[in-house]
């Protein structure tokens, strides 16, 4: 089993991860970002704030693909950020935790959620997901590990440590509603099995009376 099998660990270790951000992640026309530009042109929206934006590269590809929108984004590691604030002029970025995101209630049209949730254990997860829905004034967007089997979850969660969701069952318990799957293919993530095997993009609406 992996050694980072809990929120903590994972939170840590990237808080204080060193890389070269612009090398490593800075890749906005890889194929699942090309894919959410294109869903996302399928819902109303003005202003999205991504939770987990690393260095920024969905950022970018949506500025490019959605002209006119404000976008903006956190992360927990601050070389992360301090990364992607030199690829924007007028994007607002933060430093801070999923589940404290530190905007007013229904401050952005979508919230946004990009293989960031993997990192989160079954006992905070929830927490997460409040949060969205506080912040969010129409849609969370996430492009996150699914199955609704149980086995499944247990064993990617044993071997690589990564925590998958049944997202339709957990999505209707935080009274998210008119939700969508859209399954990851082989072309949209060509590098890695498990987002080809388990990859999804979701879509839900948050409730109105929140």
């Amino acid at each position: 089993m992996k050694l980072f099998n809990s929120t903590q660990r994972w939170v840590g270790w990237w808080q204080t991860r060193k890389i070269d951000w612009g090398a490593h992640y800075m890749n906005p026309r890889h194929p699942h970002r090309l894919l959410l530009a294109e869903v996302l042109k399928h819902i109303p929206w003005l202003s999205l704030f991504e939770v987990g934006c690393g260095a920024g590269a969905n950022l970018v590809t949506l500025i490019k693909t959605h002209p006119g929108k404000q976008v903006g984004g956190m992360d927990i590691n601050t070389e992360a950020v301090a990364f992607a604030t030199t690829q924007f002029n007028n994007a607002i970025l933060k430093v801070g935790s999923g589940d404290d995101i530190m905007m007013s209630d229904k401050s952005a049209g979508v919230i946004l959620s990009d293989m960031m949730l993997i990192y989160i254990s079954p006992r905070h997860i929830g927490r997460y997901l409040k949060e969205f829905k506080r912040v969010a004034r129409g849609y969370v967007v996430l492009c996150e590990l699914h199955s609704d089997s149980w086995r499944h979850r247990f064993a990617v969660k044993w071997k690589e440590g990564y925590n998958l969701y049944d997202y339709k069952k957990l999505l209707k318990k935080h009274e998210f509603y008119d939700i969508q799957m859209y399954k990851l293919s082989k072309e949209d993530w060509p590098e890695s099995t498990l987002q080809q095997n388990y990859g999804h993009i979701i879509v839900a609406r948050v409730p109105e009376d929140y």
